[in-house]
């Protein structure tokens, strides 16, 4: 293999590896995030726009919840599979909408706005779309987890797993390491939306759910799963895996 075909083959993973991988299966840890979603906003009957919907997995609960519902991915392979079980979904990047502005009354962004290639133009993009009034959900990496969990890269090495204490370390060092994926702090994910006429309706840190442990030791997994949801409703909440943020956009 030459010089040429290497750097393709690097780039085409690159590739994969920044676009991240939506949810393939339901798991408790998903249903614990829509569970909170759900005491902040009424689902039924609003029109809902999934952006990174990959194989459509929140779309199926949201339409059980009776929400009409619209997906859009880069994905060509999980938009075509999300597109056997539903109508509305769409090969589009984030900071390019295929839709009028005001058309949505939820907007769910489940830990993608990390991966989008600009996640400040993505932001005005949900919010030209979004009606006044509606509802943007978002799940983004915390960078004051003490995990990072979308590898690392040393190099062209690409290092896959929970890397302890990266996040923690200078932007300049840290930024080199992970050239595929943000992390944010609340300012910073606040600062996404500079300029933007909004009100801030919950904000937290959401930790882990847990689920391959528990599968493989499920009632040591169930128990630390407790742990921490009881650790969610303290202050310690700010170390979570993600921010949890509603935005309420006004007039």
């Amino acid at each position: 293999m030459d010089r040429s075909e290497n750097w393709q083959k690097r780039s085409k993973t690159y590739e994969r590896i920044k676009q991240g991988s939506p949810s393939l299966e339901w798991t408790s840890g998903l249903e614990h995030r829509l569970n909170l979603s759900k005491k902040y906003i009424n689902f039924k009957n609003k029109k809902i726009l999934d952006v990174g919907c990959g194989i459509g997995m929140f779309l199926s609960q949201f339409k059980e919840l009776g929400s009409k519902v619209y997906g859009i991915d880069i994905d060509k392979e999980k938009i075509q599979i999300a597109k056997n079980k539903f109508k509305n979904v769409f090969l589009a990047p984030s900071e390019k909408l295929p839709f009028r502005k005001d058309t949505f009354d939820i907007i769910w962004l489940h830990e993608v706005i990390e991966h989008v290639d600009n996640d400040v133009e993505t932001m005005k993009e949900c919010f030209r779309v979004l009606k006044p009034g509606g509802k943007i959900v978002i799940f983004a990496p915390n960078r004051l987890w003490l995990f990072e969990t979308h590898g690392i890269y040393l190099g062209d090495k690409y290092i896959f797993g929970n890397i302890p204490l990266v996040t923690y370390l200078p932007n300049k060092i840290y930024n080199k390491l992970t050239p595929h994926v943000r992390n944010y702090t609340r300012k910073k994910l606040l600062n996404l939306i500079n300029g933007v006429s909004y009100k801030k309706v919950y904000l937290k840190g959401v930790f882990p759910g847990f689920d391959k442990l528990s599968s493989k030791i499920q009632i040591l997994g169930k128990l630390i799963q407790r742990i921490f949801r009881v650790l969610e409703k303290t202050p310690l909440n700010r170390f979570g895996i993600s921010q949890f943020i509603i935005l309420e956009k006004l007039a």
